[in-house]
């Protein structure tokens, strides 16, 4: 892998996990509008079970993203 790709798919990583992160966030304020008398358990409940995984596919993205890394010779 060319040391150009290796740089532009892991940025291509970083924002495709903000980006899940800030969709996370957004779903987790829509549901837990949905009921306002329990709006912190709900919003609680919902991040964390959709932010996890995100997370996690970051780590594991980013572990096999440095396995190819080039190079520098």
């Amino acid at each position: 892998m060319s040391e150009y790709r290796f740089f532009l798919l892991h940025k291509l990583l970083v924002v495709g996990i903000n980006v899940l992160v800030l969709a996370a966030l957004t779903i987790a304020m829509y549901q837990a509008s949905l009921s306002p008398d329990e709006f912190t358990p709900i919003f609680f409940k919902t991040l964390f079970t959709l932010l996890v995984p995100s997370l996690l596919l970051g780590f594991f993205g980013k572990r096999i993203l440095g396995k190819r890394r080039p190079v520098l010779s």
